[in-house]
């Protein structure tokens, strides 16, 4: 992974893994350090400024240890919770959306203490989606995202993996989580929720269709 991306409503902050050619590029060329964040109390300025001015729309760090970036960039947030969800197609090439408070979602939740991302992700497509029977048939990338919470500082990653329902049962939504509607999506309804669903959600709906053409 060269870079991760996290998203804060229609905003964003990406993490570069930077290589020993831009090292030696900034180098040469003398750019002062703002463009290159390696330390956590500069990172914390650059961060406050960004949530205190919705006009910034993107900021960027870069550091060649990935980890050590992502891990200084948690230390900033008061919680970091991590999630699993599914993308859930069906033997028509469907794939399985839910609707919760009138947005086009993804189901997913929250992982519970000592529990894998996968047990994570089907359990919570299950509930949400009152379906059982589900095969993981592979991994897809996490998705991050921040938000506020009683003035707290919260940074969310959510695992998603890739999964198969042949079941006979039709989804029906978990309604004391907010959700309103399930259903199964052909192509060109992905598309018109793609442009519908949250940023951090929307490359799952858009690789979805784009793969069906």
């Amino acid at each position: 992974m060269k870079n991760i991306t996290i998203y804060h409503n229609n905003r964003k902050i990406i993490l570069w893994k930077s290589t020993p050619e831009f090292e030696d590029l900034v180098e040469n060329l003398e750019i002062d350090e703002p463009f290159i964040h390696k330390c956590n109390d500069r990172m914390s300025n650059i961060l406050n400024t960004f949530f205190e001015k919705e006009d910034i729309k993107e900021i960027s760090f870069e550091h060649p240890d990935l980890n050590k970036l992502f891990n200084d960039f948690k230390s900033y947030f008061d919680k970091y919770i991590e999630a699993a969800g599914g993308l859930v197609k069906n033997p028509k090439n469907e794939l399985l959306v839910i609707h919760r408070f009138g947005i086009p979602d993804l189901p997913k939740g929250k992982k519970e203490k000592n529990e894998l991302p996968e047990e994570t992700a089907v359990r919570e497509v299950e509930e949400e989606c009152n379906i059982t029977g589900l095969k993981i048939t592979g991994k897809a990338e996490p998705s991050f995202h921040i938000y506020f919470q009683k003035n707290k500082k919260i940074l969310k990653k959510t695992f998603w993996f890739y999964m198969f329902y042949d079941g006979t049962k039709t989804p029906s939504p978990q309604t004391e989580e907010g959700i309103t509607k399930t259903e199964w999506c052909n192509t060109e309804k992905i598309k018109e929720y793609a442009g519908k669903t949250y940023l951090s959600l929307k490359r799952y709906f858009t690789e979805f269709y784009e793969i069906k053409k």
